[in-house]
């Protein structure tokens, strides 16, 4: 991810700074991808378990078809491989285009989340914040951690634009959001460093060791990031 955001820091926040930047800079992708997978995941689920009897049939049917034939031209998962070449504003506006004609069913909803995600990837976060503000809160089990993924993807919004304030918000709200291993440890990891760069050492600090004491399986994952 590209930061070119810059804001007046003391020498202790350009360090800090310096901290998050690299961890974006060299896990970023990892860590995107991850976001991805599980996105994937969890829409292949949604578009299949959505019993919304509300929602029209076929429209709906239409939306999660093309839904479903954008994440496989777009990672090429027919071919059997996942490619990492991805045109993310490609995608985007792909993504954009089924959620405005189908904007009232469930998979057309979903698809202003992924929308938003690739914008982000892309570099453009005014479009990022547009196509989030348009997702409304899914409901269910699975919603749960969509809907706390959707926080994560804010927060990422905000540490890309510089605003720490904002992007630890997200994060704590998306921590209480979801207990879903692999999301909690996702959002504990980035509200922790979130709080190095503002410069409060003790959060991030207490962030991590409890998401240990919480997650005892993400003990490794904090292992370099927790001082004794």
């Amino acid at each position: 991810m590209t930061k070119k955001v810059q804001t007046p820091e003391t020498d202790i926040m350009v360090e800090s700074k310096t901290k998050i930047e690299s961890f974006f800079d060299k896990f970023g992708s990892k860590v995107m991808w991850g976001l991805v997978a599980v996105t994937v995941i969890a829409v292949g689920i949604f578009f299949f378990i959505n019993r919304n009897e509300k929602k029209n049939a076929a429209e709906e049917a239409a939306a999660r078809q093309a839904a479903t034939e954008v994440v496989y031209q777009s990672t090429n998962i027919m071919t059997g491989e996942t490619s990492l070449d991805i045109d993310y504003a490609a995608t985007a506006e792909a993504y954009m285009a089924i959620a405005n004609e189908h904007p009232e069913t469930a998979s057309g909803n979903m698809c202003y989340f992924l929308a938003a995600s690739n914008y982000l990837y892309a570099g453009d976060l005014a479009n990022a914040k547009a196509a989030l503000a348009k997702l409304q809160s899914v409901e269910g089990d699975l919603g749960v951690h969509i809907n706390a993924m959707a926080l994560t993807l804010a927060g990422d919004i905000a540490v890309e634009e510089g605003d720490y304030q904002t992007a630890a918000a997200k994060f704590e709200k998306a921590l209480a959001a979801s207990k879903n291993t692999d999301i909690y440890g996702d959002n504990a990891l980035k509200l922790g460093l979130v709080y190095e760069a503002m410069g409060d050492d003790a959060k991030a600090q207490a962030t991590y060791k409890k998401a240990v004491e919480t997650h005892a399986e993400l003990k490794a994952v904090f292992a370099n990031y927790i001082k004794e």
